[in-house]
């Protein structure tokens, strides 16, 4: 029995080796539909089709979260004019998304992933993770996990292109 189990785990381990994770640099990002804390359908991705687009995945139980939505925030504010910030949240409750926002006010639009149907369709394993799109949809990016928004530029994220 034994000898068994160990073969299925290795087994599904080789067969997990090398699976992608998600949506990958060079790929069109997808056109998305982007709802509000009630579960309601309010936007699309193309409505930040213009500028380059960094939307980031989070949630409001997740420590590195509280620490990089701030600084995201700043470099927003620093750059809002070629880019746009689209806050994705994979809570189980709007009201989570509602509170965190509440605490922690943000000058970026924010999504509640109801039902974590985009975080299972991007594969998003881990929170944060934000992807960089350029204003022609392409990935330019996949970051998993925090990211220190004071130590970039606007010229870091032009020079991915």
């Amino acid at each position: 029995m034994k000898k068994l189990i160990l073969g299925l785990m290795l087994l599904l381990g080789a067969l997990s080796f090398g699976v992608k994770e998600g949506l990958e640099v060079g790929n069109l990002f997808p056109k998305i539909q982007l709802s509000d804390t009630s579960g309601n359908e309010v936007a699309t991705s193309e409505k930040y089709s213009d500028k380059i687009t960094i939307y980031n995945f989070g949630a409001s139980w997740c420590p590195p979260c509280k620490v990089e939505k701030p600084l995201l925030n700043k470099f927003y504010l620093a750059n809002r004019e070629k880019l746009n910030v689209v806050s994705i949240m994979v809570d189980h409750n709007g009201e989570d998304v509602d509170k965190f926002y509440k605490e922690l006010p943000m000058d970026f639009p924010h999504y509640f992933d109801k039902g974590q149907i985009l975080s299972r369709k991007f594969l998003i394993r881990s929170v944060p993770t934000s992807y960089v799109v350029d204003s022609n949809g392409i990935i330019l990016e996949r970051v998993n996990g925090a990211i220190d928004w004071s130590q970039l530029t606007m010229k870091d994220l032009e020079g991915l292109r």
